[in-house]
């Protein structure tokens, strides 16, 4: 346990994430759990398109719709970026699920990154770039689908409908009703990253009760890939047919227009009051 502290701690101290953590300890005397939560925010809602974040990678892969027959050469590729290594994230994994448990949390993140910004892995791609044996990466894949996860790689069908991948398994068994402990027992992932996928894909929810119907509309205004909110819409479509997922799609609606609300009254609030100041 003293040696896996110690891990983290180093990691903190020689990253950037670090440093964002201890000027968020220090300088405004947050918890390092609070501090924590807010990078794994920060990174998502802040760093987007526009710089590769540490620990990732950018690369050339073959198009997402080419089949197989044709010369590589030939084949349309996309240039894709994965995230290798996702920081202090990847350590609390680690310590939750151990090296194997990270490595398929990595195939399936890798994976699905690359079918979100449409290109494909190949099982030989995931090999080269964690640096592990093909048949490792077979056995993790078919260890993955055991859980009625679906992990795309060239040389299957390419067809995302027909499976789900993890972040759209996840929110389904939220929608089924599943508590988060639950989730983490089948998924095996951490309560950040369930907590994340949720509210990525409420995003996607919201945009849509709002009359945002398209995808690449959607994506615009919520920084999520297109991929990615076609199949949560998907989701979406597949959960109104089902009585308790259903329930759960309004619940998060309210929950969250409410939230909305709360955020509007306290900013007419605070707009007399700054007046009254002159301003801030």
């Amino acid at each position: 346990m003293e040696l896996r502290r110690t891990e983290k701690s180093r990691r903190q101290i020689k990253s950037s994430e670090g440093e964002f953590i201890w000027e968020l300890k220090n300088s405004y005397e947050l918890s390092p759990k609070l501090s924590e939560q807010i990078l794994i925010t920060a990174k998502e809602s802040l760093i987007r398109d526009y710089h590769l974040k540490e620990g990732q990678i950018e690369l050339t892969v073959i198009g997402l719709e080419e089949r197989s027959g044709k010369l590589i050469e030939k084949m349309q590729k996309k240039k894709v970026r994965l995230t290798v290594d996702n920081g202090l994230e990847d350590i609390e994994t680690k310590k939750e699920y151990g090296r194997i448990g990270l490595r398929e949390i990595k195939i399936q993140r890798l994976t699905e990154e690359a079918i979100e910004q449409g290109g494909i892995l190949s099982q030989e791609d995931i090999s080269k770039y964690l640096s592990i044996s093909i048949r490792t990466v077979k056995r993790d894949i078919s260890k993955i689908k055991q859980r009625g996860i679906e992990v795309v790689t060239r040389g299957y069908l390419h067809n995302i409908g027909r499976g789900q991948t993890h972040k759209v398994k996840i929110n389904g068994m939220y929608l089924d009703g599943k508590t988060y402990s639950e989730i983490k027992l089948t998924a095996r992932h951490s309560s950040g990253a369930i907590k994340r996928y949720l509210e990525s894909f409420t995003k996607v929810l919201m945009a849509q009760s709002k009359g945002i119907y398209e995808g690449k509309a959607i994506s615009a205004v919520t920084g999520i890939s297109e991929g990615l909110v076609k199949q949560y819409l998907a989701l979406i479509r597949e959960s109104k047919k089902d009585k308790t997922r259903s329930e759960n799609l309004e619940n998060l609606i309210k929950r969250n227009s409410y939230r909305e609300g709360v955020k509007k009254t306290a900013k007419s609030y605070s707009e007399p009051q700054a007046a009254m100041m002159g301003g801030f």
